[in-house]
């Protein structure tokens, strides 16, 4: 599985984003829906109302989001303490929900860098765009300059969030531009939510030496490496012995036509598995390198 860490600045469309790798098969986990459903758990009611007061609930006596808003974004001391409540909760319900996802999911996060990157996220994405654009796409809310300065005043800058993110997509030109870009990107995270790992041991130091040089030729194959000790013992065989297990990163559509090739070299006697343990995942590095080689 892969997990796409998605954000961007207030009105860049990350959401516009999300949508459009949704229709290209990632599963989508938005935080914004999920703190509404928080806001409407009793305790966390209770809590806003012991802080805020009756005036933060409607006529129903709910929370009124309105209300809050204009609390929170107005006090640097009550948007913090409102997020310490809210977003670890929010984080939490998410890996939960992703625990239970395969393929790739895009995990859909306003405050993605603010609150910290979490574990669970593979790789980051930022959606930026000029303030007049973003103005413009935020008209129909009835937010003007003054109102997104307001909403941005306790946020990390633009080029701050530039340096922290792995991926970067400028929403400043058209539609059309930016769904090619999406798609595109959309199109290299699903070939990465098929990368797998592969051990290929049982021979002998001349012939690791042999596979581990064809293997790195090899333009399907994302990198090459030598087994930890760790992963030699699960395998059966000693590091420090005579044999050495080489390990490669290959994708799923690939991996029939290495497995052949290594077996070639191997001859009779090597052995081909999967290497990956269960809730491990790929080092950032490899990933983003597989970005860059042709997709399947």
């Amino acid at each position: 599985m892969l997990v796409i860490g998605l954000t961007g600045d207030v009105g860049a469309g990350k959401s516009t984003v999300s949508s459009a790798w949704g229709s290209q098969g990632a599963r989508v986990i938005s935080a914004d829906p999920i703190v509404a459903e928080l806001w409407r758990r009793g305790d966390l009611v209770t809590l806003a109302v012991e802080r805020w007061g009756r005036s933060v609930l409607t006529a129903a006596g709910t929370l009124d989001h309105g209300a809050v808003s204009r609390v929170i974004f107005s006090d640097a001391k009550e948007y913090r303490w409102a997020c310490g409540i809210i977003h670890p909760l929010v984080r939490e319900e998410m890996k939960r929900r992703i625990e239970d996802l395969d393929g790739w999911v895009v995990a859909e996060i306003p405050l993605l860098f603010e609150n910290g990157v979490p574990e669970w996220v593979d790789l980051t994405v930022y959606v930026e765009a000029s303030e007049e654009n973003r103005m413009r796409r935020n008209a129909f809310r009835g937010w003007d300059r003054e109102e997104l300065h307001r909403r941005e005043r306790w946020l990390l800058e633009p080029g701050s969030k530039k340096t922290m993110a792995d991926l970067i997509i400028n929403n400043d030109g058209t539609p059309d531009e930016l769904e090619e870009k999406t798609r595109d990107l959309g199109s290299r995270f699903s070939f990465l939510s098929s990368l797998a790992r592969v051990c290929f041991g049982s021979v002998t130091p001349v012939v690791s030496c042999r596979l581990f040089r064809e293997l790195s030729r090899d333009e399907r194959v994302i990198e090459v490496g030598i087994a930890s000790q760790e992963e030699c013992e699960v395998a059966g065989t000693d590091r420090g012995g005579p044999d050495l297990i080489v390990t490669a990163f290959v994708g799923s559509c690939d991996l029939e036509g290495i497995k052949a090739l290594a077996e070639k070299i191997g001859g009779v006697g090597i052995f081909v598995r999967s290497s990956q343990p269960e809730g491990r995942r790929f080092p950032k590095e490899v990933l983003l390198r597989a970005m860059k080689v042709e997709k399947c």
